[in-house]
């Protein structure tokens, strides 16, 4: 064996576990719809409470 090559492969397996961790991650969280900036899903309650705070500064704002 040449020299480096055990680091080499050492650091293909890392790299290839993390990108099939990342599609993983993001698969994942295509399929549970709208997160917040934490990652955490968001609730339909706290984006209707959103919404209603955006239409609310929306008639301020037109005011």
């Amino acid at each position: 064996m040449k020299q480096g090559t055990i680091e080499l492969i050492f650091f293909a397996l890392i790299f290839l576990s993390l990108q099939f961790w990342w599609i993983r991650m993001t698969i994942k969280n295509g399929r549970t719809g709208e997160v917040d900036k934490w990652g955490q899903k968001a609730t339909k309650k706290k984006l209707n409470e959103l919404e209603k705070a955006k239409q609310d500064l929306e008639k301020i704002f037109r005011s």
